[in-house]
């Protein structure tokens, strides 16, 4: 009899110490995020709402000096499984471990527990599942349990979007909407939520989140409810360029002008930004290169910005040289591009200025032009007396079209030119009074009016 009562009280008083598990060669620690802790004889890993699902990491430990097996795991317990657990048996040297873990899910309303049972090792696992109330998300597709992140998707700056949230009491009994909160830069409630409403069985209530984007970028949340909170997402964008077109004034398409182009927007622009307009230039004639086709504020590219509202760009004056060809205007903003083309056809040649000079033994004659072909030959001069009669011998005519091919080969004036003609006199060239020109090109002749010395 004391034999018996001796192992009995040992029995009792080893049960009444409070001692960490650990039996034979092996010891159970449990895993957080403060690190590892010998595991108690009864652990709570988790206090949920129906639908969640809740793990605890654990770890056996060979604290030993000496090589040992484990070779048996299990829980055994409703809504209890094992996960991530090593393939037995496993061999565990002195020191090391072995880690799994222990999960927890159940739809039912109740307190649970489980046996977590290894070699020599035993533990209580316990659980909970509260009642509580039934959230549900407006996605824009439909509606979807509340049980992770809420993605707000991409909205224009200063824009806004929303989502509602709906909450049902599917409980037997009454319940209390607990306190509802958001934070984060760019959400915040729209409106008052029902925090602290009274919501009997069947009862529903509702609320709503709202994010508005001050800049481009992602941005991040939380809806708090309760003890719980969800991840909020959205993307600020800025909101989208208008569509731009072209409009070109110029009245006389032909060389030697000056008009605008205008970059006009579809709508008033939403928000500010940058583009670029270009004047390319397509010669008619092959190989030459017109310095004088450009914007009046110098070169071939103006870049621009405008502001939200404006519906145009300010005009950009032009000049369209003295070439002929293709002016082709081109507009690029955000990514987008719109193009105009100007047709400037070939012409007779532009006489705009003639001049002479009396000298000892002659005349000189010094023409200006424009020929915009750049193929001008054909020459012909008329000299007059101060009565108006042609002077002998008439019409002079001369060949200078090889002279204008040298001198435009060699020019990268496009078609302006300098012509300079001298003629001896013999006798009183002070009898010479006026002198008129005709000259030729592919695109006709062209007479410059009399003209006197």
């Amino acid at each position: 009899m004391r034999a018996r009562f001796s192992l009995v009280w040992r029995a009792a008083a080893f049960a009444a110490v409070s001692l960490p598990l650990a039996y034979g060669q092996f010891e159970l620690r449990i895993v957080d995020s403060t690190g590892e802790h010998p595991a108690p004889p009864v652990a709570a890993i988790a206090s949920i709402y129906p639908g969640e699902a809740a793990s605890a990491l654990f770890r056996i430990r060979n604290p030993s000096n000496a090589p040992a097996t484990l070779d048996f795991l299990e829980v055994a317990g409703s809504g209890f499984s094992l996960e991530a657990h090593p393939t037995l048996p496993v061999s565990l040297q002195p020191q090391s471990a072995v880690d799994f873990t222990v999960r927890f899910e159940s739809s039912a309303i109740g307190s649970y527990s489980a046996a977590l049972r290894s070699n020599g090792i035993s533990a209580l696992l316990t659980a909970a599942v509260l009642p509580r109330l039934t959230y549900r998300v407006d996605t824009g597709s439909g509606y979807r349990d509340l049980a992770g992140p809420v993605d707000f998707g991409a909205v224009e700056r200063a824009a806004s979007a929303t989502r509602r949230f709906t909450i049902e009491n599917q409980m037997e009994f009454g319940m209390t909407v607990p306190a509802i909160s958001v934070q984060g830069v760019g959400f915040a409630l729209a409106g008052v939520a029902p925090a602290g409403r009274l919501l009997q069985p069947g009862d529903t209530a509702g609320f709503e989140v709202e994010f508005r984007p001050v800049a481009a970028g992602p941005y991040s949340g939380s809806l708090i409810v309760g003890d719980r909170s969800y991840p909020l997402a959205g993307t600020g964008q800025e909101p989208p360029l208008p569509s731009v077109t072209l409009s070109a004034d110029l009245p006389t398409s032909a060389s030697a002008q000056q008009g605008a182009v205008h970059v006009l927007f579809d709508a008033p622009a939403r928000t500010g930004g940058t583009g670029r307009l270009t004047l390319d230039f397509l010669p008619g004639p092959s190989g030459v290169t017109d310095p004088t086709i450009a914007f009046a504020q110098g070169g071939r590219v103006v870049p621009f910005a405008f502001s939200a509202g404006d519906t145009e760009v300010p005009a950009k004056p032009f000049q369209t040289g003295s070439t002929a060809g293709t002016l082709v205007f081109t507009v690029e903003l955000g990514g987008a591009t719109y193009r105009q083309s100007i047709v400037i056809p070939s012409a007779p040649v532009q006489l705009t200025l003639a001049e002479a000079a009396r000298q000892a033994n002659g005349i000189e004659i010094r023409i200006t032009g424009l020929d915009n072909t750049r193929t001008a030959g054909p020459v012909v001069f008329t000299f007059f007396d101060a009565a108006g009669n042609a002077i002998a011998p008439g019409s002079i005519n001369a060949d200078a079209s090889a002279s204008f091919r040298d001198y435009f080969n060699g020019s990268a004036a496009g078609g302006v030119f300098l012509l300079k003609a001298l003629f001896p006199v013999a006798g009183d060239s002070s009898q010479i009074a006026a002198f008129e020109v005709k000259l030729t090109n592919s695109a006709g002749t062209m007479a410059l009016p009399r003209t006197r010395l």
